[in-house]
């Protein structure tokens, strides 16, 4: 008697539910500016770390199967540097008809090279492509204009282990999207 029961309520919720709008397949690719900042990069042949920040200019270009995506940010830093994050990651939004907050996640690599600038003074060698681990979570809210293109800010909080140190990172950034 039970399984009857339960399986009338499961047919009737399920009935009464609104149509899921998922999308399948999804690519985003955003144009940023803003702000980011590393902590503990270990500088190049010296016992010493450092931390990274400063303006950024970067792409994000993004590929949603489902639910789970592949993501690659790139972020040039303006006193020469340049750090990209490649991995896979998933993300929620609260689609409402003016505007979308999303929070986001991703684990993968991470690859930083620098100018010798953008350390202190004294430093005497350049950071060389360097490859890393880095988890990431984030959140910011896009505002649709039309079907195919959107504005936003987002921010991302970051751990990472490269060097042979780990230190966290973040980064805020403002963007203008093509969404496909």
């Amino acid at each position: 008697m039970r399984k009857p029961l339960l399986f009338s309520v499961v047919a009737v919720v399920v009935g009464m539910a609104m149509p899921a709008e998922a999308d399948i397949f999804g690519f985003d690719l955003d144009a940023q500016v803003g702000y980011a900042q590393l902590y503990n990069i270990e500088r190049p042949f010296e016992n010493a770390d450092a931390t990274l920040s400063g303006g950024v200019v970067g792409v994000r270009a993004k590929l949603e199967i489902l639910f789970i995506s592949a993501i690659v940010d790139y972020q040039h830093f303006f006193d020469n540097a340049d750090y990209m994050h490649a991995g896979l990651g998933v993300d929620f939004k609260l689609p409402t008809p003016v505007i979308e907050p999303f929070i986001r996640g991703s684990v993968g690599l991470m690859m930083l090279s620098a100018d010798k600038s953008m350390f202190e003074p004294t430093a005497e060698t350049d950071l060389e492509m360097t490859l890393g681990f880095q988890l990431r979570a984030g959140a910011g809210f896009d505002i649709p204009l039309g079907s195919w293109f959107a504005i936003g800010v987002a921010g991302d909080v970051g751990y990472h282990y490269m060097t042979g140190l780990h230190g966290w990172d973040f980064s805020v950034v403002g963007y203008l999207g093509l969404r496909v």
